[in-house]
Order: structure tokens, then C-alpha cells, then sequence
């Protein structure tokens, strides 16, 4: 090689240095840019690395909730905990036909967080596949969110307004266990005790034994009441959403009714079902209080139970069916209300709660819906719906 071939070489080599100079101050203008427009126009940014599932918030988002980025680790589980209960199945669900579409299908939604004081903060979240791995799967998201508090809140909230009428429906129900059912025991051990102080004040009588009985009963039966109705309401309290595989929740639930299977004689299956992000503690309330409804709202026949599920549109519709002696079509809509009972009290136990449980975990927690049809040739069928998610 001549002088001058090096020459030119060595020229060559400088100016790619130098453009290399040149694309990195571009990239990092970029990089400022984007920081400096996130950070200082919306409520901050997310970085998502899907395989490994690792997750970056920005400081700025972390201080828009109250928090300093100390306070805050970088994780799923950080958005999990402090974005409304109510709003992450929506989240997951348009997240996962996002990822299922390969970024065809726009993943922008409006969600609510808890702020550390308490409060409510309103944000618009919206991300984009970034990234694909060498086989075109999505490998990573980026996301901003802008902080809409201010004018949902001269707007008004209609979705804020309808949960606070079924808060007003709860509450209306809660009074009218008060005032009745909870007042009916009461009312029956003040009777006794009367009684009983006249009695005592006499010579002793075996009946005073009788009237120790009643009050017992009527205690208890008060003290089930009351420990049924804080069970309801604890429902949802300090759960996290995860992703929940079902076959392991039906599984545990038939493990935890082996005996009342047993005695029962009673079959009960299960499809193969699907993992989904959910609450695993009320998914287990859920399916152990339909499949224990199953084996004590029977027929003459040895109960035969059916578990399984199928796409319906976005959402999961679970099934529950069994060959028990079924439900008048009149009460479909009774039954799943707080102290509902079709049956006179004694005949069958429990306290009118199991399926109130099951309607508030799928409406309130999984923004799904729950109903009940007639099995052929016998019995009922228990539907409810869940999202998809991811």
C-alpha cells in the first residue's frame, strides 16, 4: 500500500470517527429532548422490557403520586399496587390485544392511581412496541401518562357516580341487615333475659336451662350474621392483582371440599382453564362457593359438577353446572343480592351470603358479570365473565 492509499485509509477512518461523534450528540439531544418533554409536559414515563419483565418508572410519575423515586421500586408490582383495583383488569385486558396484535390494536386507556395522601390522581396512559426480538415478538414498550385529575374533576365523573350508587345500594342493604335480621336475635335474647331474671328471682326450675339454650342459639346465629357480614365486606380489601392459572385454584377448592365430596358421593370436573390477572384469594371464594352451592343444593341423584371455560368475545365466561334441583327463573337476580334465601331457615345452613360473595368478586373486583340459567335436564348452570388480559 502507497502513501497515498494510506492516506485516504487514514482519512476515512477519521471522518466515520467523526460521524460517529456527530451520531452520538444527535442521539443524545434526542434522549434530552424526550426526557425534557415527558418530564416536564406529562406525568412522567414507563419503560417495559416484556421478556424479562423488568420495568422502569420515571421519577417524575413516582413524584405525580406523591413519592420520590427512593420510595419506589422500579417493578409490575409498583403499578399494580397503585392503580385503581377497579381499572387494572381493563389495563391488562387492552394491553394484552396490544401485544396479541402486535401493536395493531392502539393501547391507551384512562385509569385512576392512589396518591401516598390518599387522593385520587386521574391519568391517561398510553405505550407503543418500541422493540421486536429477531423473531418480530414484541421485546419492549415505552409509555407516557398525562395527568387528567384536573378535568375529570371539573367534568364531573359519571363512572365516579356509579360507583357511588352502588356504594349508596350496599349501604342501603347493610342498614336493612341492621334493622332486621341482626335486630331479630337481639330482639329474642332481650326476651329470654327478661325471663329469666323473673325465674331466678323464684326457687330454681329446669326451665331455666331451656331459656340458657335459646340464648346460646340466638347468639350465635347473631354472631354468624355478623361475622358473614364483615367477610363481605373485606372482600377486595388489601388484595394485588397477579396472574392467577385457575386449574391450581380449582384444584386447591377441591382439595378443601374432599369430605363434603365424599359424603356426597358426588363427581366434580374440570376443563382445562386459563391462566388470567386476577385476585387469587376471591378467585378461590368464588369457585368454592359455587361448586359447595352444587353439593348442598342437590338432588336425590349424587351430584355430577361440571367446571369449564370459553372465549366470549374479550372476556373469559367461566361455567359452573351441576344436576342439583335447580332455581326458580323468578329469583335469578334474588339470589345474588346480601340475605337472600330461597329456603326456610334450618333447612339448608348458611346465612343468604355465599352468592353475594360470588357477585361482588366478579362485578366489583374483575369488572365481569355473573348470572345463572337452567342445566338440561336438571339442575343450574353459574356463568360468569372475566377479561382476558394477558
Amino acid at each position: 500500500m502507497d502513501s497515498k492509499s494510506v492516506g485516504l485509509h487514514v482519512d476515512s477512518i477519521t471522518a466515520l470517527q467523526q460521524e460517529l461523534v456527530n451520531i452520538r450528540t444527535q442521539l443524545e439531544e434526542k434522549e434530552a429532548l424526550f426526557d425534557s418533554i415527558t418530564e416536564h409536559t406529562l406525568a412522567g414515563y414507563w419503560i417495559w422490557h416484556i421478556k424479562e419483565n423488568s420495568f422502569f418508572i420515571s421519577p417524575h410519575l413516582k413524584g405525580m403520586l406523591g413519592y420520590s423515586n427512593e420510595e419506589l421500586e422500579n417493578s409490575v408490582d409498583t403499578i399494580n399496587k397503585l392503580m385503581h383495583p377497579s381499572d387494572l383488569p381493563d389495563t391488562y385486558a387492552l394491553l394484552g390485544k396490544h401485544l396479541e396484535s402486535n401493536g395493531k390494536v392502539p393501547f391507551e386507556i384512562e385509569v385512576r392511581y392512589k396518591h401516598k395522601n390518599g387522593s385520587i390522581v386521574w391519568v391517561i396512559c398510553s405505550g407503543n412496541i418500541v422493540k421486536r426480538d429477531e423473531e418480530g415478538n414484541p421485546a419492549v414498550m415505552i409509555g407516557c401518562h398525562l395527568d387528567n385529575t384536573e378535568l375529570k374533576r371539573v367534568e364531573g365523573i359519571q363512572k365516579y357516580a356509579d360507583e357511588l350508587q352502588r356504594k349508596n345500594v350496599e349501604m342501603e342493604q347493610f342498614a336493612y341487615v341492621a334493622s332486621h335480621d341482626l335486630q331479630e336475635p337481639l330482639n329474642t335474647i332481650q326476651g329470654f333475659i327478661s325471663l329469666l331474671t323473673m325465674k331466678l328471682a323464684e326457687t330454681p326450675d329446669p326451665e331455666v336451662s331451656q331459656y340458657l339454650s335459646y340464648i346460646q342459639q340466638s347468639s350465635e346465629r347473631m354472631s354468624n350474621l355478623i361475622k358473614g357480614l364483615l367477610e363481605y365486606s373485606r372482600i377486595g380489601k388489601e388484595a394485588l392483582m397477579s396472574r392467577v392459572n385457575c386449574n391450581l385454584i380449582v384444584q386447591d377448592v377441591k382439595a378443601d371440599l374432599a369430605l363434603a365430596i365424599k359424603e356426597n358421593d358426588a363427581v366434580v370436573e374440570a376443563d382445562e382453564l386459563p391462566s388470567l390477572m386476577g385476585y387469587d384469594s376471591d378467585l378461590r371464594i368464588l369457585f368454592q362457593n359455587l361448586v359447595s352451592n352444587a353439593l348442598t343444593f342437590r338432588s336425590k341423584a349424587p351430584p355430577q359438577v361440571r367446571i369449564y371455560c370459553v372465549k366470549d368475545g374479550e372476556f373469559w365466561k367461566f361455567s359452573v353446572a351441576d344436576n342439583g334441583m335447580g332455581i326458580d327463573p323468578a329469583f335469578n337476580e334474588k339470589i345474588f343480592k346480601l340475605y337472600q334465601r330461597l329456603h326456610p331457615r334450618g333447612q339448608y345452613e348458611g346465612y343468604g351470603l355465599g352468592l353475594a360473595q360470588c357477585y361482588k368478586i366478579v362485578t366489583e373486583l374483575h369488572n365481569g358479570q355473573i348470572w345463572v340459567e337452567p342445566n338440561n335436564p336438571a339442575g343450574s348452570i353459574f356463568n360468569f365473565t372475566i377479561p382476558q388480559g394477558i
